[in-house]
């Protein structure tokens, strides 16, 4: 029933494709995928009528749902698929008036052969890669799999296209000598076309972090940006990613700088919240891979050392890393050691092994806790907060750490806002 259903969504998408002929930018990576396609749409909203999905519709099912102009699959409920199959066809024997201009889709793939079949319903115009590092390599076997799939949508691009390449990234910026397309790249590094510099906290009166501070150097121009209530170099790399996008699109610098601060951030995605008894969540529980464990911790001690508070790290187990996962998780235990943690809470299977690479390490025993369940580690870490402490929460999907966050969070009537995966199919 799957196959049928993926068959006619794929249909469908192609049919509208063809009748309403938008441009099509393509977001992939292994991290920051949603933060840039929302950032992306954020700045072509300047100037077209655009369209996006709010959540993280990539796959077979996904993808084609983006460009019908829905925003939510139908899951198990066959009337809800009646409904999206009836309002694409209406859309395709009439006229839609309100069809974007642009489409900015989301191509997540965890298999060999996934970004073919995507790339065979939708061929952007605009292709971008925010990275490639450790992620789905329980399907992908090696990252130099991952790299060769993920690259299909830049190496698929045809001359008039352009490919929008993240600098700092070995892997990515590779892909300049496989496209035919245009290339812009960004990054960190100065031999970026668009890039950041000065990049820090952003703290309030109280000295407590508010955001992420950078410039945007681009053509000659800087523009200073604070992201606020979102810390950490990625989404620095998010924004610099969309930059380029918006500035290939002739959307200037100090219009980039404005939606980037205006826009609504995902959650999920290093958001600063406030927690119970006075203390600082960084949340951070959408997903978790090996880079983006890093980079969270490197902000985790960042933030503590400018406020010489306590500080958790919580961390649940980072999934679908196949032979390479025990290695990354001890090697994820060692780095948080080195920083100075001060409190390690895991959630897992192999976060046991994490826990143990920080031992290894030489971190406190005595300061290290274990749970099967994010509700028992939530109500645990309750209890033993103290005011000011800063906690950082993540884990991959399967462990849902946001039940975590839920547990600590000072404004719980908020959950629905402020927290990752609080609707159907999820809750």
């Amino acid at each position: 029933m799957r196959l049928i259903l993926q068959l006619i969504l794929k249909l469908l998408a192609k049919a509208t494709l063809n009748k309403y002929h938008p441009k099509i930018i393509g977001v992939t990576g292994s991290v920051g995928k949603t933060s840039t396609k929302l950032a992306i749409a954020a700045l072509v909203a300047k100037k077209w009528r655009v369209g996006y999905a709010s959540k993280n519709l990539n796959n077979e099912l996904g993808l084609p749902l983006t460009i019908l102009g829905e925003h939510d699959s139908g899951y198990r409920n066959p009337f809800a698929w009646l409904s999206i199959m009836y309002r694409a066809f209406w859309q395709l024997i009439s006229r839609n008036p309100n069809f974007p201009e642009y489409l900015v889709l989301e191509y997540g793939i965890d298999h060999s052969g996934d970004m073919d079949y995507l790339l065979s319903i939708a061929q952007p115009d605009i292709a971008v890669i925010t990275a490639i590092s450790p992620a789905h390599l329980e399907y992908m076997g090696s990252l130099a799999v991952l790299a060769r799939e993920k690259g299909k949508l830049v190496t698929s691009l045809s001359s008039a296209g352009l490919a929008v390449l993240n600098a700092d990234d070995n892997l990515v910026s590779a892909f300049k000598s496989q496209t035919k397309a245009k290339v812009i790249t960004f990054g960190l590094t100065a031999a970026a076309q668009v890039r950041a510099d000065s990049v820090g906290l952003s703290y309030d009166s109280d000295n407590k972090p508010q955001g992420t501070t950078f410039k945007l150097i681009s053509g000659g121009s800087s523009v200073p940006i604070l992201i606020k209530g979102i810390v950490g170099k990625p989404s620095v790399l998010v924004s610099l990613a969309a930059a380029a996008v918006g500035t290939s699109l002739g959307i200037s610098p100090l219009d980039i700088g404005q939606v980037l601060q205006a826009m609504a951030w995902a959650p999920g995605r290093l958001r600063l919240l406030s927690g119970i008894k006075n203390t600082i969540l960084i949340d951070d529980t959408y997903n978790s891979s090996p880079q983006a464990l890093a980079e969270a911790l490197n902000v985790l001690a960042n933030i503590k050392a400018s406020s010489n508070q306590r500080s958790w790290a919580v961390l649940g187990d980072m999934l679908e890393l196949g032979a390479e996962s025990s290695s990354l998780h001890e090697q994820a235990g060692r780095q948080l050691a080195e920083l100075g943690v001060d409190c390690l809470v895991t959630i897992g299977d192999q976060s046991r092994i994490l826990a143990q690479g920080a031992l290894t390490a030489g971190f406190n025993k005595d300061q290290v806790w274990h749970f099967t369940k994010s509700e028992e580690a939530g109500r645990f870490i309750q209890e033993k907060l103290t005011q000011g402490d800063i906690v950082l929460i993540k884990g991959s999907q399967g462990i849902r750490c946001e039940k975590i966050t839920k547990e600590l969070m000072a404004e719980p009537l908020r959950v629905g806002e402020l927290l990752v995966r609080q609707y159907k199919p999820w809750i």
